[in-house]
């Protein structure tokens, strides 16, 4: 079972969300939080195998939250995405050192858990 820490200002991203990884089954949605200042302390708490992270977020954005967890945890997988295609996005989830960005609209569960299997190999494999 994949544990997973959703950060999304937008309640009904966040039911979305939860709901499909309920009927694909093997994920648990561990927590859920409104900003990404509540990010790092939320994911030293729960420790979960992947974070689903909005970037547009009041008080602190997804690239700033992905880095403090990150700094924390080089091997946490971070996911971000957002309403918006924004090659700007990719290259800031990128430099931020997050696992992947994704439009919301592209996110699904298949991306998720393979994120999650390629970071445990490459555990496995350091």
């Amino acid at each position: 079972m994949y544990r997973v820490l959703l950060i999304d200002d937008q309640p009904i991203f966040r039911d979305i969300i939860r709901g499909m990884l309920d009927k694909a089954g093997g994920f648990e949605v561990v927590a859920e939080r409104e900003d990404g200042a509540q990010a790092a302390d939320t994911y030293q708490d729960v420790l979960p195998d992947a974070v689903i992270m909005d970037v547009q977020m009041p008080q602190m954005n997804g690239f700033e939250a992905a880095g403090t967890i990150l700094g924390t945890d080089p091997k946490a997988v971070v996911v971000l995405t957002s309403m918006k295609q924004d090659d700007e996005y990719e290259q800031l989830a990128s430099e931020a050192g997050a696992a992947a960005f994704y439009p919301k609209r592209h996110l699904n569960v298949e991306v998720v858990r393979d994120l999650i299997e390629q970071r445990h190999l490459e555990v496995l494999a350091a």
